[in-house]
């Protein structure tokens, strides 16, 4: 059976695009400009690590994000809620095909959902992109769930799009793939089986059961890629880690979020 839900990217709240991109350059890591979520008071830069990517939100209208409602622009209500004091990972996005039947599946869970809405951003050249959102209201044990994305084009399809964006393989030091999120979390067994459960993505356990700093559960979000919940009182992700070319690691802090190579 095919996996529905894969990782699609993740979302970092920062007050100044900029500031990131220069960050991200300094250790050798491309991030370029997206474009403005219109309407929504936000916009964003870009950072593609093969399938995977990282996206920078900022506000450019605290108003016009704040008028956004749970229903239907939630990561927008909160980036006006949350901006400028917190800096940090957000969410990460699931990605589909069909996201009514992932609606339907996620409400038989008992999930709180909001409405599925059409999104859409204005490039840096004019272009404007499309896609269809649904987000998870309410929290798990204090963690925030992921929002579910469907782009409306296959797995090539949206690997053209993101190659012809002219960000895939342009990192300075080469070739650099996303492995693992850390989620620190108060109970990662509890909220690593809620998650396998009502996303459907395998678990595995691993470390010393006898040390709960060194244990750890595995979510499979697939490409190759994990969900890694440890102890932690953060309730959110920590750390994004990454597979880069030898010698070339990079270790760098935005806000309360670290990215680093293994």
């Amino acid at each position: 059976m095919t996996q529905q839900f894969t990782w699609d990217h993740t979302v970092e709240f920062v007050n100044d695009l900029k500031s990131a991109e220069r960050t991200f350059a300094d250790a050798g890591l491309t991030s370029q400009y997206g474009g403005k979520h219109v309407g929504h008071g936000t916009e964003n830069s870009l950072a593609y690590f093969a399938d995977n990517y990282l996206e920078f939100l900022a506000l450019y209208d605290r108003e016009e994000a704040l008028s956004e409602t749970p229903d239907h622009g939630l990561i927008f209500h909160e980036a006006g809620e949350l901006l400028p004091e917190y800096v940090g990972f957000y969410r990460p996005a699931l990605h589909v095909h069909g996201i009514e039947q992932a609606a339907e599946r996620l409400t038989a869970k008992g999930l709180d959902l909001g409405h599925i809405v059409p999104g859409n951003r204005t490039t840096a050249a004019g272009e404007e992109i499309r896609w269809r959102l649904l987000w998870i209201k309410g929290d798990d044990r204090g963690l925030r769930y992921p929002f579910v994305i469907d782009w409306g084009a296959s797995e090539s399809e949206q690997l053209a799009r993101y190659e012809s964006g002219g960000l895939l393989h342009r990192h300075a030091i080469g070739e650099v793939d996303t492995r693992r999120a850390i989620f620190a979390v108060p109970d990662p067994a509890a909220v690593a089986a809620h998650w396998s459960d009502v996303f459907g993505l395998g678990l595995t356990e691993g470390g010393d059961a006898d040390r709960p700093d060194e244990h750890y559960f595995d979510l499979d979000v697939g490409g190759h890629r994990v969900w890694r919940f440890v102890q932690g009182q953060c309730n959110a992700i920590t750390e994004l880690q990454y597979d880069a070319p030898a010698g070339k690691s990079f270790d760098v802090t935005i806000g309360q979020a670290r990215f680093r190579s293994l």
